[in-house]
């Protein structure tokens, strides 16, 4: 309140966010899971937040470079659980690159707005920043580095490990994408999971001891 008694709210527009970077992001995930990612703009986000119009764009060149921030902690996120992990020693390499599938397959399943942002065809290449497409990459390298951990103890076959991390990823990747949008049952694949990695690990040359 001001002296006069009279309220010190400012006019809608006008106020001053303390921390509007952050706040902007967290008004984009909760739209988001909100399952409106297509009426996220930084206009309405800044008039949800109850900023001036040109505020958000302060931070956020475009709706573009917003969604690349949102996807990029996804993929942290993800990347600090996969880790945990890979860094199991109570496990053995080929008990944790099972767990880390499923893993996988569980975070995909339960976020599936995020899971679709991470890998938006708007997102990728050249449309993504520095930070996403890094942040992609330690992902991907998490898994790299548990099949190396694989081949040095003699579990799979010696080849190209970004190879075989690809061969592992893109049936699992297209299955979550298919369970996601609809096209196929989740109970169909939740099922058969063990099936599909040990299918998977058959393809790495592992056999059963």
């Amino acid at each position: 309140m001001t002296e006069d008694g009279k309220s010190d709210k400012k006019k809608a527009g006008t106020y001053h966010h303390g921390n509007l970077r952050t706040a902007l992001i967290l008004e984009t995930e909760q739209m988001l899971t909100a399952n409106e990612l297509d009426n996220i703009t930084l206009h309405e986000l800044g008039k949800r937040l109850g900023v001036a119009r040109s505020a958000p764009y302060r931070h956020f060149a475009s709706k573009n470079e917003l969604l690349c921030e949102v996807a990029t902690r996804a993929f942290t996120r993800l990347t600090e659980q996969d880790r945990a992990i890979r860094l199991e020693t109570t496990l053995n390499p080929i008990e944790r690159v099972r767990k880390l599938a499923h893993h996988y397959y569980h975070f995909a399943i339960n976020n599936p707005d995020y899971y679709r942002l991470m890998y938006r065809e708007n997102l990728v290449g050249d449309n993504a920043s520095a930070e996403l497409t890094a942040a992609r990459e330690e992902n991907f390298a998490e898994f790299v580095w548990l099949l190396e951990e694989c081949q040095q103890a003699g579990l799979i076959e010696t080849a190209d490990l970004e190879t075989q991390a690809l061969f592992c990823w893109a049936p699992f990747h297209g299955i979550c994408s298919l369970i996601i949008d609809q096209h196929l049952p989740e109970e169909m694949f939740t099922s058969t999971l063990d099936w599909h990695i040990d299918a998977v690990l058959r393809g790495l040359g592992f056999k059963h001891q």
